[in-house]
């Protein structure tokens, strides 16, 4: 009879070490399966981002150029320099490219018309955050293990931020020209040659245009700082793509 129950206690135990051990087996692959979908969602996210700063840079180019001819258009304007042709490409280009649906003749403008057409056309722009976003929105920010790289990723998105609100000021200061303009008789898709001329005998106007020479400045400045702070980042997102 001991013998049977032996048996008995036996066979439960085995029973019981095999369904513990295969919950057990069962619950570590459920924690691998899991673990490595939350890596390639980092790996995608990170990935996504790269995409974001990239982009970023490339705009970020031709807004400096964007910039520095907003800065020397009105400077031109102004009398302090005696032509307007910045980084050596065709003020007109330059000028006529930022306005929508223009009906100005790049070929038949005049380098002041070129100048003007260049403030009119404004010098703003938005960084996308847009992956940053959503991994706040849903939660996935938490998945990038690296906690410097979330520290470093969360404080340049706030530096977006600050330099989005420059942006708006920088805004401001164009429309404020533009309504200038304006009253003197300049309508900025119809830069007539007379008008101009009159209107930039204005001190209104030019206090205008001294405003926005300096504001351009400004953000030349400014445009260069987040160029930095964009490639320390996008090398850091790289690296940890790579471990």
């Amino acid at each position: 009879m001991s013998k049977i129950i032996n048996q008995y206690w036996g066979r439960l135990a085995t029973e019981a070490f095999v369904i513990i051990f295969s919950v057990l087996v069962a619950l570590a692959l459920d924690d691998w399966r899991d673990s490595r979908e939350e890596r390639e969602l980092e790996e995608h996210l990170l990935g996504t981002l790269m995409e974001d700063l990239t982009n970023d840079l490339q705009e970020l180019d031709d807004t400096l150029a964007s910039a520095a001819a907003s800065q020397l258009a009105s400077s031109f304007l102004l009398g302090e320099s005696s032509e307007y042709m910045p980084n050596g490409r065709s003020a007109a280009a330059i000028g006529v490219s930022r306005l929508i649906e223009s009906s100005l003749d790049p070929e038949k403008l005049s380098q002041e018309q070129a100048a003007v057409a260049s403030l009119v056309g404004g010098i703003d722009f938005d960084l996308s955050d847009l992956t940053y976003q959503e991994m706040m929105a849903t939660g996935s920010f938490r998945l990038i293990r690296n906690e410097a790289l979330r520290r470093e990723i969360a404080r340049y998105y706030w530096f977006v931020k600050s330099f989005n609100i420059a942006n708006a000021s920088a805004e401001a200061t164009r429309t404020g020209l533009i309504d200038i303009l304006l009253k003197n008789g300049v309508a900025p898709r119809r830069i007539e040659s007379q008008s101009l001329r009159s209107a930039l005998q204005n001190p209104e106007v030019r206090a205008w245009l001294r405003q926005y020479g300096a504001t351009a400045q400004f953000m030349e400045d400014i445009y260069g700082t987040v160029v930095e702070q964009t490639n320390e980042l996008l090398v850091a997102v790289d690296a940890e793509l790579v471990q």
